[in-house]
C-alpha cells in the first residue's frame, strides 16, 4: 500500500514537472513580446505628421507576375494619389507574366497620364532583382517600391516622402498596411490584430532608432544611400531596411502612410503567401546577424529581440505548449478542458483575437524556419 502512494507521489510530481517546463518554456519563448508590449504602451512616441516640405521628383517601381486582372486598378489608385503626377515616373517590370498584364498595365498608364517606362524579363527573376534591375534605370533619387496588387491611401506617398526627407539621418521609410476596408472574413480579422500590433512595435522601434520589419508594399529610400537591394536571400522590404542600418543611417516605420491588401477568404488559400513571407524574414534576419556588433540601440535591444522573436520563440513556444498540455492533460484535466474551452470561446467570439493571431503567427514563423534553404525568390500567385 505504501509502495503505492509513493509511485502515485513520484508520478504526480514527474508530471507536475511537465507543467512546470512547459511553463517555464511559453515564459522564456513570449519574454520578447512582454518587452515589446511594456514599449508601445509606456514609450511615447513623437507626432510623425510633417507638414510644408516641398516634394521631391521620385522614381515608384512596380514588379508584376500574372496581375492582369488588377493592374488597371492600381495603377487607377496610384493616379489618385494626391501626390503631384509630374513629380513622378513609374518604371513596371513584368516578371514573364503567361497574360496580358503588361499590355493591360501600358494601356493604364496611357490613360491615366502617367510617365512610366515598362521592362519585361526575358526570365523570371522574382522581386529583389526585379527592383535592382529597376533601380538602376531610375531617373531620381527617391525611389518607391511598391507591388502589383496592393493599393495606396491617397495620401500615403505624401506622408511616406514627407517623413524621409524629413531628417538627414533617414535613409528607407516604410508604411503601415492593413486588410481592405471592409473585409469581414476570419483571416481578415486575425490580420488585422495582428498588424495594429506589428505596426506599433516599428513605431516603437524607429522612435528609439530603427526597424527593419518594413511592409513590402511601401517602401521609400535614396538612391544615392541604397543603391541595390540584396538578392540573393531575404525579403525585398527587409533587406532594404538593413542597407540603411548597415551604412549608418535610420530606417524607420510611418504609421500614416497606409497600404491595403486584399487577404485571402481562409486559412488554406494564405498558407503559402504567410510562409513564403515568414522564410523570408527570416532569411533577412540571419543574413545580418553581423550588425549585432555595433554600437547603437537597434543593434543593441531591438535586433537581439528580433532574433529570439523569429528563431528562437516558435520552437520553444511550440514544445512548451506540448509540455504544459500533456503535464495538465494528466495532472489537472479539468483545468486543461477549461483553458482549452475558453481559447475556442475567445477564438470565435472577440473578431480581433490578439492571442489567435499570435499563436497563428508562430505556426507560420515556425514553417518559414523549417522552409530555410529553399529558394522562394521567385513567387507564384
Amino acid at each position: 500500500m505504501l509502495h503505492g502512494n509513493i509511485l502515485i507521489c513520484l508520478n504526480m510530481v514527474y508530471y507536475l514537472m511537465f507543467l512546470w517546463i512547459g511553463f517555464i518554456l511559453i515564459m522564456v519563448a513570449i519574454f520578447p513580446y512582454i518587452i515589446y508590449f511594456i514599449g508601445i504602451h509606456l514609450a511615447r512616441l513623437p507626432d510623425s505628421q510633417i507638414q510644408g516640405l516641398e516634394l521631391p521628383m521620385i522614381s515608384i517601381i512596380i514588379s508584376a507576375y500574372n496581375e492582369e486582372k488588377v493592374i488597371t486598378n492600381r495603377i487607377e489608385n496610384i493616379r489618385a494619389s494626391t501626390y503631384p503626377i509630374e513629380k513622378y515616373e513609374v518604371i513596371f517590370v513584368d516578371d514573364c507574366s503567361t497574360d496580358n498584364t503588361l499590355q493591360s498595365a501600358e494601356s493604364a498608364f496611357k490613360h491615366a497620364g502617367i510617365s512610366y517606362r515598362a521592362i519585361r524579363n526575358t526570365e523570371r527573376l522574382g522581386t529583389n532583382r526585379s527592383y535592382n534591375m529597376a533601380i538602376a534605370e531610375a531617373n531620381y533619387p527617391i525611389i518607391v517600391t511598391t507591388d502589383a496588387n496592393k493599393y495606396f491611401e491617397e495620401n500615403a506617398l505624401v506622408y511616406l516622402i514627407e517623413r524621409l526627407i524629413s531628417d538627414d539621418t533617414i535613409a528607407a521609410v516604410s508604411g503601415e498596411q492593413y486588410p481592405v476596408v471592409g473585409a469581414s472574413s476570419r483571416t481578415a480579422q486575425v490580420e488585422s490584430a495582428y498588424r495594429n500590433y506589428y505596426g506599433r512595435m516599428c513605431s516603437w522601434e524607429s522612435s528609439v532608432d530603427s526597424t527593419y520589419n518594413f511592409n513590402g508594399p511601401i517602401v521609400g529610400f535614396k538612391k544615392d544611400i541604397i543603391a541595390s537591394i540584396n538578392d540573393q536571400r531575404g525579403a525585398d522590404d527587409a533587406n532594404t531596411a538593413f542597407e540603411a542600418i548597415r551604412r549608418g543611417y535610420r530606417s524607420v516605420y510611418e504609421p500614416k502612410a497606409v497600404v491595403y491588401e486584399e487577404i485571402p477568404e481562409n486559412f488554406t488559400k494564405q498558407y503559402r503567401q504567410k510562409i513564403r513571407r515568414a522564410t523570408r524574414l527570416i532569411e533577412a534576419t540571419i543574413a545580418n546577424i553581423n550588425l549585432l556588433g555595433t554600437k547603437r540601440p537597434f543593434s543593441r535591444f531591438f535586433y537581439p529581440l528580433r532574433i529570439m522573436m523569429y528563431v528562437v520563440t516558435p520552437l520553444l513556444f511550440f514544445i512548451g505548449c506540448a509540455f504544459f498540455m500533456l503535464g495538465c492533460i494528466i495532472s489537472y484535466p479539468i483545468v486543461f478542458i477549461g483553458i482549452a474551452g475558453i481559447f475556442v470561446i475567445s477564438h470565435f467570439t472577440f473578431k480581433t483575437n490578439i492571442f489567435s493571431a499570435f499563436v497563428l503567427n508562430q505556426f507560420y514563423l515556425f514553417m518559414g524556419l523549417l522552409n530555410l534553404g529553399k529558394d522562394v525568390r521567385i513567387w507564384e500567385k
